[in-house]
């Protein structure tokens, strides 16, 4: 009997270890990367009494502040808190790539972009000209014998003015046909460099690069995850859901040079007037933001229950696969519209 208890203590002990061990699962999400698209020189698209640059700031400000609040564990890190071009770069070329080398040597585990959307010939409205009717007139045509009067339909025009009526939001995750770049820019996570606590990782390891392409398809399954959340709480606030995208026609940088789950959010038409309107004033502003956290607690919950292995392919609400895995044969990329 009391061998038995001396074989018992052990395995308690061990067992008591590895619980504890399981226990402490590292948080999912720890540092977060707030960019509030454009800024200084580079003010993108224009609306009728502010500027894209403008709104994606005070958004982009609202939710670090709110987040700061609300998820204390979190680090949130801006790419820029006042109206200049991130980095005090000269051009927008150099903004880009401060924003994505400072979520890189920062180690995130998110990068959220906020942008503005814009459509149509001109914010708010354009005056068009088109043809009203048509009145009948009479003309002579041919030479000689054969000239002879003719009736001929002249068009009438009046000036109307089209109303800029493209509404609603969309989020975007970079293309998953184009994630080479993306891949090689996975091994600077926090996340994959923690498998690295020896230093053994070597760039041309072949197995290395299989466990880089494992990450970037995992990343690519956290954005699509978090845009879809997103787009969901912004429908369920009654606001127009365009849809989790993909621009496949051209990639949007910033998405690619990210090593980590990344999205930009479209927050509104900018063009629009009503859309402006809301996204300038304090209820639209506190309503957009309070949509976005509840997206990102959503996504942490999430993350903080998987388990390894049981992601599964996305689903639109007619049940079919909106996106898969980079690789895979069978893709729906969503198209912008």
């Amino acid at each position: 009997m009391l061998k038995k208890s001396f074989f018992l203590v052990p395995c308690f002990l061990t067992l008591l270890s590895v619980l504890a061990f399981t226990s402490q699962k590292p948080a999912p999400v720890k540092t977060v990367i707030i960019d509030p698209g454009h800024g200084g020189a580079d003010q993108g698209a224009d609306g009728l009494m502010s500027t894209e640059a403008q709104i994606t700031l005070a958004l982009g400000r609202r939710l670090g502040e709110r987040m700061a609040v609300e998820m204390p564990a979190v680090k949130v890190l801006f790419t820029r808190t006042t109206d200049i071009i991130p980095g005090n770069g000269r051009n927008k070329t150099e903004g880009l790539r401060y924003r994505a080398n400072f979520a890189n040597e920062s180690k995130a585990d998110l990068f959220i972009s906020i942008h503005c959307n814009s459509a149509g010939k001109s914010p708010g409205g354009w005056n068009e000209r088109r043809i009203s009717g048509y009145t009948e007139q009479e003309t002579y045509t041919g030479k000689g014998k054969k000239r002879h009067k003719v009736t001929i339909q002249v068009p009438e025009y009046e000036t109307v003015y089209v109303t800029n009526e493209v509404k609603g939001t969309e989020t975007y995750i970079w293309t998953a046909k184009e994630n080479s770049h993306k891949e090689q820019l996975v091994g600077d996570n926090a996340e994959f460099a923690s498998l690295d606590e020896d230093g053994a990782i070597q760039d041309n390891d072949p197995v290395i690069n299989a466990l880089k392409l494992i990450y970037t398809q995992k990343y690519f399954k956290k954005s699509l995850r978090l845009a879809e959340l997103v787009q969901n709480e912004f429908e369920k606030r009654g606001r127009i859901n365009r849809g989790v995208k993909q621009r496949n026609e051209k990639g949007i940088w910033v998405l690619h040079a990210t090593g980590m789950p990344s999205i930009l959010v479209e927050a509104g038409f900018i063009s629009n007037k009503d859309e402006e309107a809301y996204m300038n004033s304090e209820q639209g502003q506190e309503e957009i933001v309070t949509d976005m956290i509840n997206a990102i607690k959503g996504y942490i919950n999430a993350q903080e229950n998987s388990n390894p292995g049981s992601d599964k392919e996305s689903k639109n609400k007619e049940g079919k696969a909106l996106a898969v895995l980079p690789g895979e044969q069978k893709v729906s990329f969503l198209q912008k519209t």
